[in-house]
């Protein structure tokens, strides 16, 4: 389990790396400073992606692991996974967490955000499934 976990939160660095420059670039790290009650910042913004992408990536490892997922699956599940982030994210507990609604309704005008959370997801699924094939079979199987 344990090497499983860590190729998960490998995945979940680097996906959150690449997908981190992608809302760099669309100003939406900038606002993620207010989770830690920090005037908006891009530079504090990336402290909190940074924790949720180790999170998702850690929880997604654990659950590649119990279903097996080979190269396909893990790439289908973090796809899954960067629409999950994307929804439970800045649809919903961003918004709560600032004082406003969720965003369900405005989600239309989210869509280039969406693209840097699939983009997470898709980077989350292959550079797992790389990290997971360098692990020797018997320490998978632990």
């Amino acid at each position: 389990m344990g090497q499983t976990l860590y190729a998960g939160l490998l995945a979940g660095l680097v996906a959150g790396l690449v997908s981190g420059v992608m809302l760099q670039l669309m100003w939406v790290l900038t606002p993620l400073s207010l989770l830690l009650s920090l005037p908006p910042n891009p530079s504090t913004g990336w402290i909190p992606h940074l924790i949720i992408s180790l999170v998702f990536g850690a929880l997604f490892g654990v659950v590649a692991r119990m279903l097996r997922l080979e190269r396909s699956g893990a790439v289908a599940g973090g796809l899954f996974t960067g629409l999950l982030a994307w929804i439970i994210g800045p649809l919903t507990l961003v918004p709560l967490w600032i004082g406003l609604p969720p965003q369900y309704t405005l989600a239309s005008r989210w869509l280039k955000v969406l693209a840097a959370y699939l983009t997470y997801g898709l980077v989350l699924g292959e550079v797992f499934h790389a990290f997971r094939e360098r692990i020797p079979e018997r320490r998978r199987a632990e």
